[in-house]
């Protein structure tokens, strides 16, 4: 009976640490310190943007590649969200797939999002395009995490 009841207990325990949320302050030393990497978009007065595209927002994207699920549960694990595309890139998929809001703004490295426009789908931002690369089927390639 006790052995029962202690493994009760440890099970207990054990779940509800898993199911912990990790809220990390919504800085660039908060963001690095989950190995992400501080993203600033630019700002409406910025040179070549605007309001309709460009937004100044904060994000913080991950240093590691991964699939399309594992952003997610990355992006919650810190208390955040994944990126919508119209947050990251607004007006982006009218204007010719570019992203004026992120230009330049992560070096050459990539970032997933997700669209809540379009149902589920996975999109890549370079440097200084965004690709729109599908739905549901193409959540298992590979790139770094963008939460908000």
């Amino acid at each position: 009976m006790k052995s029962s009841f202690l493994i009760f207990f440890l099970s207990l325990i054990l779940s509800h640490s898993a199911m912990a949320v990790t809220n990390i302050p919504w800085t660039k030393e908060g963001c690095n310190s989950v190995n992400g990497t501080w993203v600033t978009a630019h700002s409406p007065t910025d040179s070549g943007c605007d309001a309709a595209h460009c937004n100044g927002r904060n994000f913080c994207r991950s240093n590691v590649s991964m699939n399309w699920w594992s952003a997610l549960i990355w992006c919650k694990s810190i208390g955040r969200e994944l990126a919508d595309i119209e947050t990251a890139c607004p007006n982006g998929l009218a204007s010719g797939r570019t992203c004026a809001n992120l230009k330049d703004r992560m070096g050459d490295q990539w970032a997933r999002n997700v669209s809540t426009s379009s149902a589920i789908s996975s999109f890549r931002i370079t440097a200084n395009s965004l690709y729109d690369r599908g739905g549901y089927e193409n959540r298992d390639w590979l790139y770094p995490a963008l939460c908000e």
